[in-house]
Protein backbone atom coordinates (compact mmCIF):
# COMPACT_ATOMS: atom_id res chain seq x y z
CA UNK A 1 0.00 0.00 0.00
CA UNK A 2 2.99 2.18 0.92
CA UNK A 3 4.46 1.27 -2.49
CA UNK A 4 1.40 2.34 -4.31
CA UNK A 5 1.04 5.83 -2.40
CA UNK A 6 4.90 6.39 -3.00
CA UNK A 7 3.99 5.59 -6.62
CA UNK A 8 1.47 8.23 -6.89
CA UNK A 9 3.47 10.81 -4.98
CA UNK A 10 6.59 10.41 -7.61
CA UNK A 11 3.87 10.44 -10.48
CA UNK A 12 2.92 13.96 -9.03
CA UNK A 13 5.97 15.16 -7.98
CA UNK A 14 7.21 14.21 -11.62
CA UNK A 15 4.18 16.02 -13.29
CA UNK A 16 4.53 19.00 -11.29
CA UNK A 17 8.21 19.66 -12.22
CA UNK A 18 7.66 19.16 -15.85
CA UNK A 19 4.96 21.46 -15.58
CA UNK A 20 7.02 24.14 -14.11
CA UNK A 21 9.74 23.33 -16.56
CA UNK A 22 7.90 24.45 -19.46
CA UNK A 23 6.55 27.15 -17.80
CA UNK A 24 9.80 28.69 -17.19
CA UNK A 25 10.93 27.55 -21.05
CA UNK A 26 8.00 29.31 -21.85
CA UNK A 27 8.18 32.67 -19.66
CA UNK A 28 12.34 32.79 -21.15
CA UNK A 29 10.75 32.40 -24.69
CA UNK A 30 8.55 35.47 -24.03
CA UNK A 31 11.01 37.03 -22.37
CA UNK A 32 13.19 36.63 -25.15
CA UNK A 33 10.72 37.34 -28.04
CA UNK A 34 9.57 40.73 -25.97
CA UNK A 35 13.29 41.88 -25.89
CA UNK A 36 13.63 41.02 -29.46
CA UNK A 37 10.71 43.37 -29.78
CA UNK A 38 11.98 45.58 -27.65
CA UNK A 39 14.84 45.80 -29.55
CA UNK A 40 12.95 46.46 -32.82
CA UNK A 41 11.22 49.41 -31.00
CA UNK A 42 13.11 53.46 -31.34
CA UNK A 43 14.07 54.85 -28.27
CA UNK A 44 12.80 58.46 -29.60
CA UNK A 45 9.94 59.39 -31.78
CA UNK A 46 9.50 62.88 -33.21
CA UNK A 47 6.09 63.24 -34.25
CA UNK A 48 6.01 66.96 -36.13
CA UNK A 49 2.40 68.06 -37.14
CA UNK A 50 0.83 71.39 -38.51
CA UNK A 51 -3.19 72.36 -37.51
CA UNK A 52 -5.45 75.13 -39.26
CA UNK A 53 -6.71 75.93 -35.68
CA UNK A 54 -10.56 77.65 -35.33
CA UNK A 55 -10.55 80.39 -32.32
CA UNK A 56 -13.02 82.24 -30.31
CA UNK A 57 -12.79 84.52 -27.46
CA UNK A 58 -9.84 86.67 -28.22
CA UNK A 59 -11.40 90.25 -28.30
CA UNK A 60 -14.20 92.43 -28.52
CA UNK A 61 -15.65 94.95 -30.82
CA UNK A 62 -15.29 98.99 -30.08
CA UNK A 63 -18.91 100.87 -30.26
CA UNK A 64 -20.01 104.33 -30.66
CA UNK A 65 -23.15 106.38 -31.10
CA UNK A 66 -22.89 106.94 -34.79
CA UNK A 67 -22.65 102.73 -35.75
CA UNK A 68 -26.31 103.05 -35.56
CA UNK A 69 -27.22 106.32 -37.55
CA UNK A 70 -29.47 107.51 -39.00
CA UNK A 71 -32.37 107.04 -36.84
CA UNK A 72 -35.77 108.85 -37.00
CA UNK A 73 -35.10 110.34 -33.30
CA UNK A 74 -31.38 110.95 -34.26
CA UNK A 75 -32.56 112.80 -37.14
CA UNK A 76 -35.39 114.67 -35.26
CA UNK A 77 -32.56 116.05 -32.86
CA UNK A 78 -29.85 116.68 -35.69
CA UNK A 79 -33.06 118.41 -37.47
CA UNK A 80 -33.47 120.40 -33.94
CA UNK A 81 -29.69 121.65 -33.84
CA UNK A 82 -29.13 122.32 -37.08
CA UNK A 83 -32.37 124.44 -37.82
CA UNK A 84 -32.45 122.20 -41.34
CA UNK A 85 -34.87 119.79 -42.48
CA UNK A 86 -34.90 115.75 -41.33
CA UNK A 87 -32.07 113.68 -42.69
CA UNK A 88 -34.68 110.41 -43.18
CA UNK A 89 -34.66 109.08 -46.52
CA UNK A 90 -30.97 110.04 -47.98
CA UNK A 91 -28.58 107.12 -48.83
CA UNK A 92 -27.19 104.00 -46.49
CA UNK A 93 -23.84 103.93 -47.21
CA UNK A 94 -22.65 101.94 -44.08
CA UNK A 95 -23.00 98.86 -46.10
CA UNK A 96 -24.87 95.33 -45.31
CA UNK A 97 -22.04 94.50 -42.40
CA UNK A 98 -22.52 96.31 -39.18
CA UNK A 99 -19.27 98.29 -37.79
CA UNK A 100 -19.27 95.59 -34.94
CA UNK A 101 -19.01 92.92 -38.21
CA UNK A 102 -16.45 94.57 -40.10
CA UNK A 103 -14.50 94.53 -36.41
CA UNK A 104 -14.64 90.66 -36.65
CA UNK A 105 -11.33 89.47 -36.11
CA UNK A 106 -9.51 86.35 -37.03
CA UNK A 107 -11.46 82.68 -37.14
CA UNK A 108 -8.47 81.14 -38.21
CA UNK A 109 -5.08 80.35 -36.71
CA UNK A 110 -2.28 78.25 -38.08
CA UNK A 111 -0.60 76.00 -35.61
CA UNK A 112 2.18 73.55 -35.37
CA UNK A 113 3.48 70.74 -32.69
CA UNK A 114 6.90 69.29 -32.51
CA UNK A 115 7.13 66.38 -29.97
CA UNK A 116 9.89 64.23 -28.83
CA UNK A 117 9.04 61.04 -27.20
CA UNK A 118 11.87 58.71 -25.23
CA UNK A 119 11.24 55.52 -24.26
CA UNK A 120 14.04 53.39 -22.59
CA UNK A 121 14.67 50.04 -23.81
CA UNK A 122 12.76 47.20 -22.13
CA UNK A 123 10.66 49.82 -20.51
CA UNK A 124 7.19 50.53 -20.59
CA UNK A 125 7.50 54.13 -19.33
CA UNK A 126 7.37 57.28 -21.76
CA UNK A 127 9.09 60.61 -21.35
CA UNK A 128 7.82 63.23 -23.71
CA UNK A 129 8.51 67.07 -24.24
CA UNK A 130 6.45 69.15 -26.35
CA UNK A 131 5.80 73.00 -28.14
CA UNK A 132 2.73 74.02 -29.83
CA UNK A 133 2.65 77.45 -31.76
CA UNK A 134 0.59 79.69 -33.49
CA UNK A 135 -0.28 82.60 -34.96
CA UNK A 136 -2.29 84.55 -37.03
CA UNK A 137 -2.34 88.50 -38.62
CA UNK A 138 -5.21 89.79 -40.52
CA UNK A 139 -6.46 93.28 -42.01
CA UNK A 140 -9.68 94.08 -42.71
CA UNK A 141 -10.17 96.86 -44.84
CA UNK A 142 -13.88 97.79 -46.22
CA UNK A 143 -14.90 101.24 -48.17
CA UNK A 144 -17.87 102.29 -49.61
CA UNK A 145 -18.98 106.01 -51.11
CA UNK A 146 -21.72 107.15 -52.56
CA UNK A 147 -22.27 109.80 -55.44
CA UNK A 148 -21.06 113.39 -54.57
CA UNK A 149 -23.45 116.21 -53.59
CA UNK A 150 -23.00 119.34 -55.56
CA UNK A 151 -24.31 122.60 -55.56
CA UNK A 152 -23.64 125.86 -57.66
CA UNK A 153 -25.09 129.42 -56.18
CA UNK A 154 -24.11 133.26 -56.74
CA UNK A 155 -22.06 135.07 -53.58
CA UNK A 156 -23.48 137.66 -52.35
CA UNK A 157 -25.58 138.84 -55.77
CA UNK A 158 -22.01 138.61 -57.90
CA UNK A 159 -22.87 136.51 -59.90
CA UNK A 160 -19.85 134.18 -59.43
CA UNK A 161 -20.80 130.32 -59.18
CA UNK A 162 -18.95 128.55 -56.07
CA UNK A 163 -18.82 124.80 -55.84
CA UNK A 164 -19.60 122.66 -52.85
CA UNK A 165 -18.66 118.99 -53.46
CA UNK A 166 -19.10 116.02 -50.77
CA UNK A 167 -20.00 112.54 -51.20
CA UNK A 168 -21.44 110.15 -48.00
CA UNK A 169 -18.86 107.14 -47.28
CA UNK A 170 -18.07 104.60 -44.24
CA UNK A 171 -14.53 103.44 -43.96
CA UNK A 172 -13.38 100.36 -41.43
CA UNK A 173 -9.86 99.69 -41.46
CA UNK A 174 -9.03 96.57 -38.34
CA UNK A 175 -5.73 94.54 -38.36
CA UNK A 176 -5.06 92.03 -35.54
CA UNK A 177 -2.13 89.94 -34.67
CA UNK A 178 -2.12 87.18 -32.26
CA UNK A 179 0.30 84.20 -31.14
CA UNK A 180 0.13 81.55 -28.99
CA UNK A 181 2.90 79.01 -27.07
CA UNK A 182 2.20 75.77 -24.95
CA UNK A 183 4.76 73.81 -24.03
CA UNK A 184 4.60 70.59 -21.52
CA UNK A 185 6.81 68.26 -20.05
CA UNK A 186 5.88 64.51 -19.25
CA UNK A 187 6.51 61.33 -18.11
CA UNK A 188 3.73 58.31 -18.90
CA UNK A 189 3.07 54.57 -18.61
CA UNK A 190 1.24 52.33 -20.52
CA UNK A 191 -1.33 51.08 -18.43
CA UNK A 192 -3.73 49.40 -21.11
CA UNK A 193 -2.56 46.15 -20.74
CA UNK A 194 -4.50 44.68 -23.81
CA UNK A 195 -7.48 46.47 -22.93
CA UNK A 196 -8.45 47.67 -26.59
CA UNK A 197 -7.20 44.08 -28.08
CA UNK A 198 -3.70 42.75 -28.97
CA UNK A 199 -0.90 45.64 -29.65
CA UNK A 200 -3.35 48.61 -28.62
CA UNK A 201 -1.96 51.32 -25.93
CA UNK A 202 -3.27 53.25 -23.43
CA UNK A 203 -0.94 55.36 -21.51
CA UNK A 204 -1.75 57.81 -18.63
CA UNK A 205 0.71 60.83 -18.31
CA UNK A 206 1.23 63.94 -15.78
CA UNK A 207 3.66 66.32 -16.00
CA UNK A 208 3.87 70.55 -16.16
CA UNK A 209 1.94 72.35 -18.77
CA UNK A 210 3.52 76.59 -19.69
CA UNK A 211 1.15 78.49 -21.65
CA UNK A 212 1.01 81.89 -23.14
CA UNK A 213 -1.22 84.29 -25.15
CA UNK A 214 -0.69 87.54 -27.07
CA UNK A 215 -3.26 89.13 -29.08
CA UNK A 216 -3.75 92.24 -29.86
CA UNK A 217 -5.82 94.72 -32.82
CA UNK A 218 -5.86 98.65 -33.58
CA UNK A 219 -9.58 100.01 -35.34
CA UNK A 220 -9.79 102.99 -37.58
CA UNK A 221 -13.72 104.03 -38.65
CA UNK A 222 -14.77 107.25 -40.24
CA UNK A 223 -18.14 107.40 -41.63
CA UNK A 224 -20.32 110.71 -43.58
CA UNK A 225 -23.71 108.79 -43.35
CA UNK A 226 -25.40 111.73 -45.38
CA UNK A 227 -24.12 114.68 -47.63
CA UNK A 228 -27.03 116.59 -48.64
CA UNK A 229 -27.16 120.62 -49.82
CA UNK A 230 -29.19 123.68 -49.13
CA UNK A 231 -29.40 126.73 -50.75
CA UNK A 232 -26.41 127.82 -49.25
CA UNK A 233 -24.57 124.80 -50.01
CA UNK A 234 -23.26 121.03 -49.03
CA UNK A 235 -23.88 119.88 -45.64
CA UNK A 236 -22.63 116.81 -44.04
CA UNK A 237 -21.92 114.89 -40.49
CA UNK A 238 -18.25 113.36 -40.26
CA UNK A 239 -17.75 110.76 -37.28
CA UNK A 240 -14.18 109.04 -36.36
CA UNK A 241 -13.13 106.37 -33.89
CA UNK A 242 -10.08 104.90 -33.46
CA UNK A 243 -9.19 102.15 -30.75
CA UNK A 244 -6.45 99.57 -29.45
CA UNK A 245 -6.06 96.38 -27.76
CA UNK A 246 -3.77 94.34 -26.08
CA UNK A 247 -4.31 90.91 -24.31
CA UNK A 248 -2.37 87.91 -22.65
CA UNK A 249 -2.24 85.52 -20.33
CA UNK A 250 0.95 83.53 -18.85
CA UNK A 251 0.47 80.66 -16.70
CA UNK A 252 1.96 77.30 -15.50
CA UNK A 253 0.48 74.39 -13.71
CA UNK A 254 0.43 70.69 -13.24
CA UNK A 255 -1.37 68.51 -16.44
CA UNK A 256 -2.89 65.51 -17.20
CA UNK A 257 -3.37 63.42 -20.43
CA UNK A 258 -4.64 59.80 -21.39
CA UNK A 259 -3.49 58.59 -24.83
CA UNK A 260 -4.98 55.37 -26.51
CA UNK A 261 -4.54 53.82 -30.05
CA UNK A 262 -6.49 50.18 -31.18
CA UNK A 263 -5.60 48.35 -34.43
CA UNK A 264 -7.78 48.12 -36.98
CA UNK A 265 -6.16 46.42 -39.38
CA UNK A 266 -2.84 44.70 -39.45
CA UNK A 267 0.11 43.81 -37.97
CA UNK A 268 2.94 45.10 -36.52
CA UNK A 269 5.87 43.43 -38.57
CA UNK A 270 4.18 45.03 -41.73
CA UNK A 271 2.39 47.96 -41.09
CA UNK A 272 -1.06 49.09 -38.44
CA UNK A 273 -4.34 51.20 -39.40
CA UNK A 274 -4.94 52.35 -35.84
CA UNK A 275 -7.57 54.39 -34.77
CA UNK A 276 -6.23 57.04 -31.86
CA UNK A 277 -7.86 58.98 -29.30
CA UNK A 278 -7.22 61.22 -26.01
CA UNK A 279 -7.74 63.19 -23.18
CA UNK A 280 -5.78 66.01 -21.58
CA UNK A 281 -6.45 68.92 -18.82
CA UNK A 282 -4.44 71.27 -16.87
CA UNK A 283 -4.83 73.93 -14.12
CA UNK A 284 -2.59 76.84 -14.72
CA UNK A 285 -1.91 79.30 -12.74
CA UNK A 286 -0.73 82.91 -13.92
CA UNK A 287 -1.51 86.36 -14.65
CA UNK A 288 -4.17 87.67 -16.78
CA UNK A 289 -3.48 91.59 -18.20
CA UNK A 290 -5.92 93.76 -20.71
CA UNK A 291 -5.16 97.26 -22.36
CA UNK A 292 -7.62 99.55 -24.18
CA UNK A 293 -7.53 102.74 -25.51
CA UNK A 294 -10.66 104.27 -27.78
CA UNK A 295 -11.74 107.73 -29.22
CA UNK A 296 -14.43 109.21 -30.48
CA UNK A 297 -15.30 112.63 -32.51
CA UNK A 298 -18.02 114.17 -34.66
CA UNK A 299 -18.20 117.03 -36.65
CA UNK A 300 -21.09 118.51 -38.81
CA UNK A 301 -20.14 120.69 -41.81
CA UNK A 302 -22.18 123.66 -42.97
CA UNK A 303 -21.67 126.15 -45.51
CA UNK A 304 -19.44 128.40 -43.33
CA UNK A 305 -17.00 125.56 -41.67
CA UNK A 306 -16.92 122.86 -39.68
CA UNK A 307 -19.23 122.87 -36.25
CA UNK A 308 -18.52 119.88 -33.27
CA UNK A 309 -21.60 118.19 -32.75
CA UNK A 310 -19.55 116.88 -29.57
CA UNK A 311 -16.47 116.97 -28.33
CA UNK A 312 -13.84 114.80 -28.81
CA UNK A 313 -14.36 111.85 -26.49
CA UNK A 314 -11.58 109.79 -25.26
CA UNK A 315 -11.21 106.67 -22.72
CA UNK A 316 -7.82 105.52 -22.37
CA UNK A 317 -8.35 102.09 -19.63
CA UNK A 318 -5.84 101.78 -17.12
CA UNK A 319 -3.41 98.31 -17.24
CA UNK A 320 -5.82 95.69 -15.79
CA UNK A 321 -3.48 92.85 -14.47
CA UNK A 322 -4.71 90.15 -12.30
CA UNK A 323 -3.59 86.78 -11.27
CA UNK A 324 -5.96 83.87 -12.14
CA UNK A 325 -6.58 80.82 -12.36
CA UNK A 326 -6.85 78.90 -16.15
CA UNK A 327 -8.49 75.17 -16.30
CA UNK A 328 -7.95 73.65 -19.80
CA UNK A 329 -9.52 70.84 -21.42
CA UNK A 330 -8.36 68.89 -24.57
CA UNK A 331 -8.96 66.24 -26.66
CA UNK A 332 -8.48 64.78 -30.24
CA UNK A 333 -9.16 61.76 -32.24
CA UNK A 334 -7.78 60.46 -35.45
CA UNK A 335 -6.30 57.66 -37.60
CA UNK A 336 -2.46 56.45 -38.26
CA UNK A 337 -1.19 54.06 -40.68
CA UNK A 338 1.91 53.38 -38.60
CA UNK A 339 5.41 51.14 -39.55
CA UNK A 340 7.82 49.91 -36.99
CA UNK A 341 9.43 53.27 -37.59
CA UNK A 342 7.09 55.69 -38.78
CA UNK A 343 3.93 57.15 -38.15
CA UNK A 344 1.95 59.10 -40.25
CA UNK A 345 -1.68 60.85 -38.90
CA UNK A 346 -5.05 62.56 -39.35
CA UNK A 347 -7.57 63.68 -36.96
CA UNK A 348 -9.31 66.31 -35.27
CA UNK A 349 -8.18 67.97 -32.34
CA UNK A 350 -9.08 70.83 -29.68
CA UNK A 351 -8.40 73.02 -26.52
CA UNK A 352 -10.62 75.19 -24.19
CA UNK A 353 -9.34 77.49 -21.69
CA UNK A 354 -11.45 78.62 -19.41
CA UNK A 355 -12.01 82.59 -18.51
CA UNK A 356 -8.27 82.72 -19.69
CA UNK A 357 -8.30 86.19 -21.33
CA UNK A 358 -10.26 90.04 -20.44
CA UNK A 359 -11.86 90.89 -23.30
CA UNK A 360 -13.42 93.85 -22.16
CA UNK A 361 -13.71 96.85 -23.09
CA UNK A 362 -13.39 99.22 -20.61
CA UNK A 363 -14.06 97.10 -17.93
CA UNK A 364 -13.25 93.20 -17.25
CA UNK A 365 -14.96 90.77 -18.72
CA UNK A 366 -13.47 87.27 -18.58
CA UNK A 367 -14.05 85.10 -21.83
CA UNK A 368 -12.88 81.31 -22.79
CA UNK A 369 -10.29 80.61 -25.50
CA UNK A 370 -10.79 77.72 -27.91
CA UNK A 371 -8.75 76.49 -30.70
CA UNK A 372 -9.93 73.13 -32.84
CA UNK A 373 -10.00 72.27 -36.00
CA UNK A 374 -8.04 69.43 -38.47
CA UNK A 375 -4.74 68.30 -37.97
CA UNK A 376 -2.47 66.11 -40.05
CA UNK A 377 1.51 64.85 -38.44
CA UNK A 378 4.40 62.55 -39.18
CA UNK A 379 6.27 60.46 -36.90
CA UNK A 380 9.84 59.25 -37.12
CA UNK A 381 11.67 56.35 -34.99
CA UNK A 382 15.02 57.43 -33.99
CA UNK A 383 17.60 54.55 -32.47
CA UNK A 384 16.79 51.34 -31.62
Amino acid sequence: MSELIHTHDNRATIRWKLLTGASALALIAAGSVARAEDADHPLFWLELSAQPEMMQGSSSAFTAPFFTYPTAAYDAAVSTYTGLPALSGGPYIYGSKSFGQKQQLARFSFGGDAKLIFQPEGSDWLFSAEVRYGRSHTKRHTHYQGPQVGVYFTSSGVGATLPKYAAPLSDSLTKESERHTVLDFQAGKDVGLGLFGSNSTSTLSAGVRIAQFKMGSSTHISARPYAYHSKYGVHFHQYFLSGHQARSFTGIGPSLSWNASAVLAGNRDHGELTVDWGLDGAVLFGRQKAKTDHKTSAFYLKYNGYQALYPARAYNAPLRSKRVTVPELGGFIGLSAKLPHSKISIGYKGDIWFKAIDRGIDARKDSNLTFNGPYASISIGLGD
